[in-house]
């Protein structure tokens, strides 16, 4: 791989992490503030005021598994996981960057440290990692805007709970010889 090759992918990878550690800081926080809302008790007392009759009891359903799953998912650790690998890579980009001209030994030990850090990644979404790439392209101009992944929307829609494993992402320009008009990256 060259220069721009692995600065392409480490790129790529610390915009993939972001969007992930900000999905589940989002998450988190939204699963954070249910547990809080549905545990107090004047809820309920509210919802009586505004004319809906709900039991205390639901209430503390509800409390009892937006707190579990918030438990057992671990967003707020995932989120941090996945700040960790962001870091990572951004200080591998830096490093990249600091260095003028590369050699090959700088090549290959830029690399050896992409593959190292990849290592420590959970399973990866791969509609997520398209919409990564197609990301890294825009932010780089290392490559030309038919180079982009086509993402089916209902890889964008359920790209974040599902991998879609197997799944062959074509570049637009694989395409264009199809009736696709409109595609959009």
């Amino acid at each position: 791989m060259d220069r721009a090759q692995i600065r392409f992918n480490v790129l790529r990878n610390a915009l993939y992490h972001t969007s992930r550690r900000l999905t589940f800081d989002r998450w988190n926080r939204w699963f954070n503030f249910l547990v809080i809302v549905l545990g107090a008790t004047a809820v309920t007392d509210w919802l009586k005021g505004v004319g809906i009759e709900m039991s205390q009891s639901v209430f503390g359903v509800a409390v009892a598994a937006v707190g579990a799953a918030s438990l057992v998912f671990d967003f707020g650790g995932k989120a941090r996981d996945h700040q960790s690998l962001q870091r990572d890579y951004y200080n591998l980009l830096a490093e990249i960057e600091e260095k003028i001209d590369p050699t090959e030994q700088d090549l290959a030990a830029w690399y050896s440290k992409m593959i190292r850090i990849a290592g420590g990644e959970p399973p990866t979404l791969r509609a997520l990692d398209a919409k990564a790439y197609n990301d890294a392209i825009g932010a780089t101009e290392y490559y030309e805007p038919d180079q982009r992944l086509y993402i089916p929307w209902h890889h964008r829609i359920f790209g974040m709970v599902w991998a879609f494993e197997g799944y062959d992402y074509k570049k637009l320009h694989e395409l264009s010889g199809h009736a696709n008009i409109g595609l959009r990256p």
